[in-house]
């Protein structure tokens, strides 16, 4: 089984990506740490804990992390025009009963990791902020680390929150710069395929039917997250970003990817948070993760469906 720890800031695709994981029977979450992103960091925090609790996903911790970028501020956007100002839109959840757990999201990385006698993946989906924060005070536990999963970036596509930028890696750049040049094993799902990674009416009416109260959260949350991008990108398809990266460790055939060098602008405020890569392997630097080129929806769309309706058992 696989251990892992997820570092998000729900988010309709965070919380998706949240019961996925819960719901694998080959996965362990360990702990769940949040970020400043989608929401500020109080909301984004108890949007975990209360879809955790809602789930019956009672035993999994949530530790607070930092609460904005490394070196800017939060308040010139948050994700609100598509997540809601709570982030977490839509459907009423009940408040969560669960506590917080007072130990920073930055220290808990680093104590698991260190305690740990097998490598853990860590899955952030949101900005990286508490990613690079636990490198910097703690370099060594790159050697615990297995891979991290990253749902940021863009590459061919442009970005969804400048021309250049995708909204995670926009935040917090400077974090995202000190993570892929950390020589950890990294695997980046950008827009290129997760704007392909689609439900479309049809699919979440399919999730509503299975009648069960997990696949009817899931159908509600995407039936807002579907909404706001009619508003704002003009079609009714709504992608589940966050979740790929759970997914492809499900199954590795959902994603394909290819092996290069990428690095982040944060000097050039026309290109702020692009995630540049060296497809061609022109700049002689050795490749640092992988990136996404390919997705498979359909088996994406099934493998939600399918375990959205799967009871939860501690492990």
């Amino acid at each position: 089984m696989r251990k892992i720890i997820m570092d998000c800031d729900p988010g309709h695709d965070d919380a998706i990506a949240l019961l996925l994981a819960s719901r694998s029977d080959d996965l362990k979450i360990l702990g769940v740490t949040t970020v400043a992103g989608n929401s500020e960091l109080e909301n984004t925090t108890k949007n975990a804990r209360k879809i955790l609790d809602y789930a019956g996903v009672t035993d999994v911790d949530v530790y607070p992390g930092c609460d904005k970028p490394m070196m800017r501020s939060l308040y010139r956007l948050t994700g609100a025009i598509i997540h809601g100002e709570d982030g977490l839109g839509g459907p009423k959840i009940p408040e969560p009963i669960t506590p917080v757990k007072e130990e920073h999201g930055v220290d808990f990385i680093i104590r698991t990791l260190r305690e740990s006698d097998e490598k853990i993946t860590l899955i952030p989906t949101g900005p990286l902020t508490n990613i690079a924060m636990a490198l910097i005070k703690a370099p060594d536990i790159k050697e615990k680390i297995d891979r991290i999963i990253i749902m940021g970036g863009a590459v061919m596509d442009p970005g969804n929150i400048t021309s250049a930028a995708e909204f995670n890696i926009y935040v917090d750049p400077e974090a995202a710069k000190i993570v892929f040049a950390s020589g950890c094993n990294i695997y980046l799902n950008t827009l290129d395929i997760s704007m392909k990674a689609v439900f479309y009416e049809e699919d979440i009416e399919a999730l509503r039917a299975q009648g069960d109260k997990v696949s009817d959260i899931v159908a509600r949350l995407l039936d807002f997250f579907a909404s706001t991008h009619v508003k704002h990108f003009g079609f009714k398809a709504c992608p589940v970003h966050d979740a790929l990266c759970v997914g492809v460790l499900i199954d590795e055939n959902l994603i394909e990817y290819q092996k290069t060098f990428l690095d982040i602008s944060v000097n050039d405020p026309l290109t702020l948070g692009e995630t540049v890569a060296d497809l061609w392997g022109i700049t002689g630097n050795e490749p640092n993760c992988y990136i996404s080129t390919k997705v498979d929806q359909k088996l994406f769309v099934k493998m939600i469906q399918e375990h959205m309706k799967k009871p939860y058992h501690s492990k």
